[in-house]
């Protein structure tokens, strides 16, 4: 073998054991986007449960949204756009975490972390989804309603529950 050639051999298996790294470096850095990107759900979903904890008010307006299920022309103007914007900024956290999904950053079991509660079939979250859900990503639309839709199906002829992971329209 040449001089040429062993310089062209180390410069090939130099070349090849770049990519390697490169390739593992990127493992780690999408394994990583992953880890904080859960850890970034599950704060929000803490935050939200706090908000409600600690604020009195909060609390008393998600228990008439949740327990009596009660409609927005009950409740005066500031409790009404209060539970309005609190829905609109889970349905965005749902958001969030379907496009997320989509571009193939999270596993479709992210979903599991909020599941579809009863939260959302309240007649609040219904009012806040016919005002706002025109504005929301397209694809999520259909994701949600069809998600909406099947739960409620399930739900009314008393079927198995599952997770949302298992509805992923992706």
């Amino acid at each position: 073998m040449g001089k040429r050639q062993i310089i062209e051999l180390t410069g090939l298996i130099s070349v090849v054991a770049s990519l390697a790294f490169v390739g593992f470096e990127i493992r780690q850095n999408t394994s990583a986007v992953r880890s904080a990107t859960n850890i970034a759900i599950s704060n929000q979903v803490m935050e939200l449960s706090r908000d409600v904890a600690n604020d009195e008010r909060l609390s008393r307006l998600i228990h008439l949204m949740l327990v009596e299920n009660v409609r927005g022309e009950e409740l005066n103007p500031e409790d009404y756009v209060s539970l309005w914007m609190y829905v609109n900024a889970g349905l965005r956290r749902i958001e969030n975490i379907f496009l997320q999904v989509q571009d193939g950053i999270l596993d479709p079991s992210a979903f599991d972390q909020i599941a579809m509660s009863n939260f959302y079939r309240t007649n609040i979250a219904r009012e806040t989804w016919d005002m706002v859900g025109q504005y929301f990503d397209k694809d999520f639309i259909i994701h949600f309603i069809f998600l909406k839709n099947l739960l409620n199906l399930i739900e009314s002829f008393h079927l198995i529950k599952l997770n949302h992971s298992n509805f992923y329209l992706g």
